[in-house]
């Protein structure tokens, strides 16, 4: 069995993700270190000490850590493929497992049962005999750990709010019409909230400038419509993009890949 998935653990001093940050497959982010907070698709939740969160692909996200602050995680990549592949007809992680985001916290107990299936896939990282069939089993029993704490509703974390609460309407609003006039005059307007205040808040509370996070969005919702029988210019359109030059380098810087050669491979 071909299991692609990758395992890291992490740690940075002062470390922010600078980076326009959205992939294919998906991500386990488990935190081991009250570090900051974190901003996921629409919600902002804490980080602290046990968060652990699922992603899905192509899930925009963005963590912003305290200054002065050891940032230390595991984080695990891994493909739809893969999990399909683990997955069978009585546990079908597939469908359980990748609905949606999630975020929970968990306690000391359930640290000390995860942490050491991450360090099994960690130290048998190499080339010696039963070493890549060993790495395959701890993977799939942390996935049935991780699915079992994702999947208890009580060890939910709670969203934060503050000034996140007076962006949350703008977000919901730039997500539901990215191919209609977002420019920021306009999105005060409507809001009745200065530029200042708008730009300030909204990059404070996501991580995000006004700017960065509509054009992540259109490319994500590029992404989905080339996947369709949409054609690379209507794509743009259907996104926001007025140029369809300006859709084609834009797409490209994100993800890599030209809009063209990405329906292609689609």
């Amino acid at each position: 069995m071909n299991l692609l998935f990758e395992v890291k653990l992490n740690q940075d001093n002062e470390w922010y993700m600078q980076n326009d940050h959205f992939h294919d497959g998906y991500e386990i982010l488990l935190s081991l270190t009250d570090t900051g907070k974190i901003f996921i698709e629409d919600k902002i939740f804490p980080l602290e000490k046990g968060t652990l969160i699922f992603l899905k692909d192509t899930t925009l996200h963005r963590t912003i850590a305290e200054k002065d602050v050891i940032y230390e995680r595991y984080v695990i990549h891994f493909t739809k493929k893969t999990i399909e592949n683990i997955s069978t007809k009585q546990t079908n992680l597939a469908h359980k497992l990748c609905s949606t985001n999630k975020c929970v916290k968990l306690g000391q107990d359930q640290l000390v049962s995860i942490i050491p299936l991450l360090r099994k896939i960690l130290n048998n990282s190499g080339d010696s005999f039963g070493n890549d069939i060993k790495r395959n089993i701890a993977f799939i029993e942390l996935l049935l750990e991780a699915n079992n704490y994702l999947d208890n509703s009580h060890s939910s974390v709670k969203i934060l709010t503050g000034d996140f609460n007076k962006i949350s309407p703008i977000i919901f609003y730039i997500q539901n019409n990215l191919n209609s006039n977002l420019e920021l005059d306009f999105l005060a307007k409507k809001f009745y909230i200065s530029k200042y205040h708008l730009c300030r808040i909204f990059k404070q509370s996501t991580g995000f400038t006004v700017r960065e996070f509509i054009i992540n969005n259109r490319i994500i919702k590029a992404r989905e419509l080339l996947k369709t029988n949409c054609s690379v210019q209507e794509t743009g359109e259907k996104s926001g993009f007025n140029d369809n030059a300006h859709f084609i380098r834009t797409f490209k810087k994100l993800t890599g890949v030209s809009p063209g050669k990405f329906k292609a491979m689609s």
